[in-house]
């Protein structure tokens, strides 16, 4: 059986990454899974952000929203927002990705071997104060 056919048969869940830039360096990058095509996300985006450009200068007291109590006024609250309104009004769930590790499948691992082998690979970084 094909891997693409496999996939078309099973729902499908979409992972989307947004992310925003801000004075000194800050940044802030979140994935979104949800079982959407891309024209669907980018439709439900737009609306988060008529949403969050709806409470500029509002005051976002406690039970609203995010419920932070601070008025909406600079993008990271913004991005908040957005994230929040696709989590919360939209069903996407937060996705986190470990980009340090992967697993491999290998149908050969050992020449003598007819099992299927599993392999993880963990990236590190060492440092040494010198």
């Amino acid at each position: 059986m094909e891997v693409d056919k496999i996939i078309e048969e099973e729902n499908t869940f979409n992972i989307f990454k947004i992310e925003f830039y801000w004075y000194e360096d800050d940044h802030e990058e979140t994935f979104l899974g949800k079982g959407v095509e891309r024209e669907e996300f980018e439709k439900d985006l737009k609306e988060a952000r008529d949403f969050a450009q709806s409470l500029r200068g509002k005051e976002v007291s406690k039970g609203e929203y995010l419920g932070k109590g601070y008025i909406t006024e600079c993008l990271p609250e913004y991005y908040e927002q957005i994230v929040w309104f696709l989590k919360e009004k939209k069903g996407y769930t937060i996705c986190y990705f470990d980009n340090d590790t992967y697993y491999r499948i290998d149908d050969s691992p050992s020449k003598e071997d007819k099992d299927i082998g599993l392999t993880k690979f963990e990236e590190t970084i060492n440092h040494t104060e010198l």
